[in-house]
């Protein structure tokens, strides 16, 4: 899918035309068709387009170090994305997006659809995008792939505090299993964001691109962002690793917990059972002649059934 888009007058984001003059081009899940009219239009090599099909691509520049900037310089990174697991539990993947500066139009490429993207198009004003510098507007999408790692992180945060509010009663594997879910995330969050660092790095000591006055503080930003991302991934990986610990003896002590309430409960109804199959016997017993007996038997029956509720409660059996 191709979507065209320009500047309009008042400087406001507008949807343009194939054959009109455009400023940005957001490519998602490109046909073969769309990868050959792309290639031969603007020029540059056709792997710039493919590389995001591979969800194994890794983060990587090309031209960024020409001496002129005639050619399109290709940038790859990682951003994360909410997913459903096989398992049925949300967690987050990574996939390759590719940044294409051509001379005249700036084309964005992924294979899955980007929120951060869809963000911009439905309310740019809100944004910090702008496509009226080009470069700039590579270096707003750049930081806008480094904060997802944060949101995500502050989303995995969150749901880790709500499934501690509900571990006390915990007695399933549900909870490990989100856990897993999380681990995994962070763990593919880590290595997207290492393999991002050495392309922020290049994008900095360009010498030919992302010169300009205010480029260095944004790419200042834009790394300083991908740090606190890479921290607050380790951090919030060892709490879910001392998380995973705790969550597997906490359900191992409410299943204890749930067990002594069974075993109490078995042995109070086992007093009943017993008086029961006594008295049942066809032999003369001890009050049995009496003429209100069973209300007898009856009562001493639950006599001693709350006696020995008493004694399991008062040492912590019930």
């Amino acid at each position: 899918m191709l979507q065209y888009f320009t500047m309009s007058a008042e400087g406001r984001l507008a949807i343009g035309q194939p054959h009109e003059q455009t400023d940005w081009i957001n490519v998602e899940q490109p046909t073969t068709t769309e990868i050959n009219q792309l290639v031969q239009k603007f020029n540059f090599p056709k792997d710039y387009l493919t590389a995001v099909l591979d969800d194994a691509e890794i983060s990587r520049t090309e031209q960024l170090n020409q001496q002129t900037t005639d050619h399109a310089a290709l940038i790859v990174m990682q951003f994360p994305k909410l997913t459903t697991s096989d398992l049925g539990y949300l967690e987050y993947q990574v996939y390759p997006f590719a940044l294409i500066l051509t001379p005249k139009v700036v084309l964005t490429v992924s294979n899955y659809p980007a929120s951060f993207i869809q963000d911009f198009v439905m309310d740019p004003e809100s944004s910090r995008l702008s496509l009226d510098n080009h470069e700039n507007f590579v270096l707003a999408i750049m930081w806008y792939i480094s904060h997802a790692y944060v949101t995500a992180l502050k989303a995995i945060n969150y749901k880790t505090t709500v499934l501690e509010r509900h571990l006390t009663r915990a007695t399933r594997n549900e909870e490990i299993f989100r856990i897993m879910a999380y681990q995994k995330s962070l763990i593919r969050f880590k290595a997207a964001l290492t393999q991002n660092a050495p392309v922020l790095a290049a994008v900095e000591h360009s010498a030919t691109h992302f010169n300009g006055s205010d480029h260095q503080a944004l790419t200042t930003d834009i790394i300083i962002e991908n740090k606190q991302a890479a921290d607050m991934t380790n951090t919030t990986n060892q709490i879910l690793q001392q998380y995973s610990q705790l969550v597997s003896s906490v359900i191992s002590n409410n299943l204890n917990d749930v067990m002594k309430v069974l075993t109490s409960l078995t042995l109070i109804l086992t007093i009943p059972t017993i008086v029961g199959g006594i008295y049942g016997m066809n032999v003369a017993l001890p009050g049995a002649s009496l003429a209100h007996a069973f209300s007898w038997i009856a009562f001493g029956t639950i006599v001693l059934c709350i006696i020995s509720i008493e004694y399991l409660r008062n040492h912590d059996y019930f």
